[in-house]
């Protein structure tokens, strides 16, 4: 069990955590600083070393500045970074000291750097050491025993600064007399207070950015449209991203975080669907390939333009191919697809220094053809990795198709296949997006897997072994639209800024004369790390059976169990200690004891501890809402509301294509909200009291609550302020939020049942199971089953969505895309089963009705209840109905509606 866990701890340790200081780049009142002592200063005698790891952030332009100041009564010692020598030094007031050191670049910006100082009072020393290694010392005539230790920028009367280099800083630890008397790992979030982890000493946070959610949250790095329909490239050399359009070309420089977004006017008269973009960096040039017309066209960004175009023809045979272009013989490689009921396995060929096709023999174990895999080479061009896909053994798209979870290799060289492995399938049916980034230090690949049975589905990065059949999924789920013909995803890696970069394109209908493409782009930072670490597990299994994972499953009971004790332990003491409860909305600075009282011991291993010498000021609490280390959470029966944040995961309880029918909401439940038809909220007497939300009230839990159910973490206080408070200050905008949070709480107080709560950085909506009924849930809960729809499922949606359209006559920017993916869904689901299931007209027409509220002007509903209403002989019902459809199509379009009535009930 400790090899499972550790595997993964250890490839997830790199830059995983940590504070980054906003330098240079920021106006001055937006830097940060980390503020040791303020509160009350530190004071040591003897020997004392302050240790902490350092890293610099690429790509930017000014690094000289201070990155600590240690305070001893009124002087003052600095280590600083002189950009013009690249040095560090160590200054006091006016005076070098003749200590200066360099780092080696890479390491520097690409790892962590340890650093002690060791500031030795008795014999009046001050000396340095870095990455292991002496730097210098010198002699510091030492004023008293008390510090203070201010990290980049500070508001000190007589110290101030704000010159910060562009710095991580992590694991900050005081040992004293060769005892650990403080360690802040700055690991968990914290807005202005963070504790010590051994004497619980509070740390002033001020413009902190926190590493780890970035490494477990995929952030939205561009949302845009392009005419016509686009392609999308990656070069690596120069990190970055091009999206190509009919009329123009999109570049996103992953080295200017700042201002990434250029456009550029670049004319291509016609990207087919189906056309892919690949990046050569070996000629620097951006490709714009359809593999059915064997053509290559080479944009140029002097000129603006591309070398060729593309006529129209039929749909492409090679929908979602796979492509790489190989160093080894300078050649565009393209291998598998699906086209015209037909899987593929070919393995085509473009060499761009003769300009010729050619379809490739090759040898090795059989590769079934498939689409829908994922393919990353490794760094020497000549092996591609290609992981699943879906096809079938006899490329026949009719004759049993079915996904494949099979991992192979292509020697470039040797034109050879070979099956390294099949994997788990633990994580349920998935597919590919079209790149794996390849890993090949650590012997790993990434890749965006997802359910191709759904349009509403989701991207979920998966981590994975080259050579072991082990793999897992990691950070949050991405928002994927995928209709098979209509759209594609990619994967990118850029090392250099540390973050992978994903893309989504959702084509509109092609029959469309004026087509566009939806572009979104995300980024996560390098490497990915769980949302919950401490439970990560990567689980071995072979081909030849589950040999190993009895072993897997005694270890996680045993762990369960151990948390089990472990929790009620704690909570028995807290009882004993009868704390007072605290506010849902203030921050909890749990404090770890041993049995005797004392602080509780590290890790083993670890620096012993004792008792602080310097006992923890009388501090009140910080009323914001941002905490730093995890608080524990008093479970009475609330329920977290979510969605499955990825559509991968089938229950195991029951078969993939069961259908479990809604549970019915008992009598005695009336607390509830309801966001099909008009927004309306109703307390436990069932009086209804949406009269209590304001404007503002009402759009704070919508989006609360919103993305609770559909991302299944909730939101955060910065993307709250972003969305209801973008035009006021940070100090404004937390205000704001605080005061309305706790209006908010007061209404939810007179409704029953539900409340706000605070889960590391999100805010959930979360309520009494059994006591309180949310139709969008219930709704998420029917549309995400993976059943066939039958009358069953459908009557049940209908209870939900007969109430009205998806929060009807409420209009905010945020919520268009929500509202369209609840509209998609119903619509999907009722045309499914009408044309599936025969149903008594009645029934029909209640479905119809339905639809109506989500697209009025939906085609195939007018046909459906028009032929129900003329089978129960209401004629003029049916002509009523159509002749409304009809001046709704005209006020939209401004045409004529291109069917007769009769031509609609045929």
């Amino acid at each position: 069990m400790l090899i499972i866990f550790s595997t993964a701890g250890r490839a997830q340790s790199y830059l995983s955590y940590g504070l980054a200081f906003n330098g240079h780049e920021a106006v001055a009142e937006k830097r940060t600083a980390f503020e040791i002592g303020t509160l009350q200063p530190l004071c040591l005698s003897g020997v004392v070393k302050l240790e902490f790891d350092l890293n610099f952030v690429s790509y930017h332009h000014i690094y000289f500045g201070y990155i600590l100041r240690i305070i001893n009564g009124n002087q003052n010692i600095d280590l600083i970074y002189d950009q013009r020598m690249s040095l560090f030094r160590v200054i006091s007031g006016q005076k070098f000291f003749n200590i200066s050191f360099a780092a080696e670049p890479y390491r520097l910006y690409n790892e962590w750097n340890r650093l002690v100082i060791t500031l030795d009072a008795g014999n009046q020393q001050l000396s340095l050491s870095f990455n292991d290694q002496p730097v210098g010392s010198a002699a510091f005539a030492f004023k008293g025993d008390c510090f203070r230790f201010l990290y980049g920028a500070n508001d000190d009367e007589r110290f101030h600064t704000r010159d910060i280099p562009p710095m991580r800083i992590k694991d900050i630890r005081i040992i004293h007399d060769n005892y650990l008397r403080h360690h802040w790992p700055l690991e968990s979030v914290a807005d202005t207070l963070c504790y010590d982890a051994v004497g619980h000493i509070p740390a002033k946070v001020k413009n902190g950015v926190w590493l780890k959610p970035d490494h477990q949250h995929w952030r939205v790095a561009g949302d845009f449209q392009l005419n016509g329909n686009a392609v999308a490239a990656f070069d690596s050399r120069n990190e970055q991203l091009l999206i190509a359009g009919v009329d123009s070309v999109i570049t996103y420089d992953l080295r200017q975080p700042q201002r990434p977004r250029t456009a550029r006017s670049a004319r291509q008269e016609n990207i087919l669907v189906g056309c892919q973009g690949i990046y050569d960096t070996l000629s620097d040039r951006f490709y714009d390939y359809y593999i059915d017309h064997r053509k290559v066209a080479a944009y140029d960004p002097a000129a603006g333009k591309w070398s060729s175009t593309f006529p129209d023809t039929i749909l492409t045979e090679y929908w979602h191919a796979n492509k790489f272009i190989s160093p080894v013989d300078s050649s565009l490689y393209v291998i598998g697809g699906y086209g015209q009921l037909k899987y593929k396995n070919q393995v085509q060929r473009y060499d761009f220094r003769t300009g010729r096709w050619e379809t490739l023999s090759v040898a090795g174990d059989h590769f079934p053809p498939r689409y829908l895999a994922g393919l990353g080479i490794n760094a020497t061009g000549d092996t591609a990795f290609i992981a699943g896909g879906y096809g079938s053994t006899t490329g026949d798209q009719m004759l049993d198709p079915g996904v494949y979870y099979d991992f192979f290799s292509f020697d470039v060289r040797t034109r050879t296949f070979s099956r390294r492995f099949n994997f788990d399938k633990i994580h349920g049916r998935f597919t590919f997006a079209n790149s794996l980034v390849i890993d090949a230090k650590r012997r790993q690949y990434y890749g965006l897997v997802f359910s191709k049975d759904s349009f509403n589905s989701n991207l979920q990065l998966l981590q994975g072994s080259l050579d072991r059949p082990m793999y897992k999924l990691t950070g949050t789920a991405i928002p994927y639209s995928f209709y098979d013909v209509q759209s594609f995803a990619d994967l990118y890696f850029a090392p250099g800024a540390g973050k992978l970069i994903a893309i989504t394109l959702l084509y509109d209908d092609q029959e469309l004369p004026k087509r566009q493409t939806k572009v979104k782009i995300y980024t996560i930072d390098f490497p990915p790390l769980d949302l919950d670490n401490e439970v990560a597990a990567t689980l071995d299994v072979t081909e030849h059976g589950h040999s190993y994972q009895w072993v897997i499953a005694i270890s996680l009971f045993l762990l369960g169990y151990g948390i089990i004790l472990w929790y009620s332990f704690r909570k028995d003491r807290r009882l004993k200690h009868n704390q007072a409860p605290m506010h849902p909305d203030s921050p909890q600075h749990p404090v770890a004891h041993s049995a005797a009282g004392q602080p509780a011991a590290t890790e083993p291993g670890a620096m012993p501890t004792v008792p602080s010498s310097t006992p923890a000021p009388d501090i009140e609490p910080d009323t914001g809402d941002a905490i730093c280390e995890g608080s524990a959470i008093p479970v009475t029966q609330m329920k977290t509301s979510f969605a499955v944040p990825i559509d991968v995961t089938l229950p195991t309880s029951l078969p993939e294509n069961a259908y479990s029918p809604p549970v019915d909401v008992p009598s005695s439940a009336q607390s509830s909200i309801q966001l099909f038809g008009p927004f309306q909220a109703f307390n436990e007497l069932g009086t209804e009291v949406t009269g209590l939300f304001t404007p503002l009230m009402k759009e704070l839990l919508l989006l609360i609550l919103i993305y609770t159910v559909r991302t299944g973490q909730g939101i955060t206080s910065d993307e709250l302020n972003e969305v209801l408070w973008s035009g006021k200050s940070a100090k404004d905008a937390k205000n704001n939020r605080s005061v309305n949070l706790a209006k908010l709480k007061g209404i939810l107080e007179k409704i029953g049942h539900c409340m706000l709560y605070k889960n590391s950085v999100y805010w959930q909506f979360q309520y009494t199971e059994g006591k309180f009924y949310l139709d969008y849930e219930e709704f998420i809960r029917l549309t995400k089953t993976k059943a066939t729809p039958d009358r069953s499922l459908i009557t049940a949606l209908l209870k939900i969505v007969e109430s009205g359209a998806f929060l009807a006559k409420t209009e905010y920017g945020w919520l268009d895309d929500v509202k369209a993916e609840v509209s998609n869904a119903v619509i999907d689901i009722s045309l499914a089963y009408l044309k599936r299931e025969p149903a008594d007209a009645e029934f029909v027409i209640r479905i119809t009705n339905a639809i109506f509220f989500f697209d009025r002007l939906n085609e195939e509903a007018l046909e459906f209840k028009c032929k129900s209403l003329v089978q129960l002989r209401r004629y003029s019902l049916a002509n009523n109905t159509y002749e409304k459809f009809v001046k709704d199509y005209r006020e939209i379009y401004g045409e004529e509606f291109y069917k007769s009535f009769n031509e609609v009930i045929r």
